[in-house]
């Protein structure tokens, strides 16, 4: 199967009649950095929470690694890691606690896990907060730990909502850099961004939202050629596609 995941005709509502997702279509090949961008509210975390089962579609159909979202939710957590936006830690343990945790969870066994935990606290420079509660660290400090998180079981797809919404440039760059790792070892990677930089330089393809609706896909190269301005920047074209309703 080529396609990590499907999206048809997608629907999300809320119970007080807001349609956050309107009719959406979108499909993502195994192997592929996939970044949907847009402004807060156009859609984005919605569509995260349908893609890791945490929203039942209104309407529409939501598969991943072949699973359908509404009859497979135990099957898709197995095999996805996951960033959302809201802190998913557990604030009573300190950051190694967290991390140990997780993999026992996913049913890592003791002796595969524990240099991994290591590895990735050093990656991420959590060393000298490996024994600090969550409940003290700074928002940034706690984007790290659920980064770590993410990775750590070594997921076929990973579904990151803004992963590097409030780090600095450095953990950044470290960042991309095992995304693009992983996207070279075969797997998937779905991620939401308003950062222009973010969308340009690191995904394969891109993904346009706006007030819920899919305005325009593909390679950053394709948009241009869309709109006749091979020189223009990936802001401009956002401005292009969502701020005219998307252009075919």
């Amino acid at each position: 199967m080529s396609e990590a995941i499907t999206i048809e005709d997608l629907c999300c509502c809320y119970p007080n009649g807001t349609k956050a997702v309107d009719c959406l279509s979108l499909s993502v090949s195994r192997g592929e950095i996939f970044g949907l961008l847009g402004v807060n509210g156009a859609g984005k975390s919605t569509i995260i929470k349908a893609l890791t089962t945490l929203m039942r579609p209104t309407t529409g159909r939501v598969s991943v690694l072949g699973y359908d979202t509404q009859s497979s939710s135990v099957e898709i957590k197995r095999r996805i890691g996951v960033i959302p936006q809201e802190n998913n830690l557990d604030i009573s343990l300190d950051v190694r606690q967290n991390l140990l945790f997780h993999c026992r969870y996913a049913g890592m066994k003791k002796d595969s896990y524990r240099d991994r935990v290591e590895a990735w606290m050093e990656t991420l420079g959590l060393g000298e907060k490996a024994g600090e509660l969550i409940l003290h660290l700074s928002g940034g400090t706690k984007r790290k730990v659920m980064l770590a998180k993410a990775f750590l079981t070594g997921p076929e797809l990973l579904i990151m909502d803004e992963p590097t919404s409030g780090l600095d440039p450095e953990v950044r760059s470290v960042i991309w850099q095992r995304i693009r790792e992983f996207r070279d070892a075969g797997k998937t990677v779905f991620l939401s961004t308003h950062y222009m930089d973010e969308a340009e330089r690191l995904c394969d393809r891109i993904g346009i939202i706006q007030k819920g609706r899919l305005m325009a896909i593909g390679r950053t190269e394709e948009l241009r050629e869309r709109v006749g301005d091979c020189e223009a920047g990936m802001e401009e074209l956002f401005h292009i596609y969502a701020g005219k309703g998307g252009v075919e």
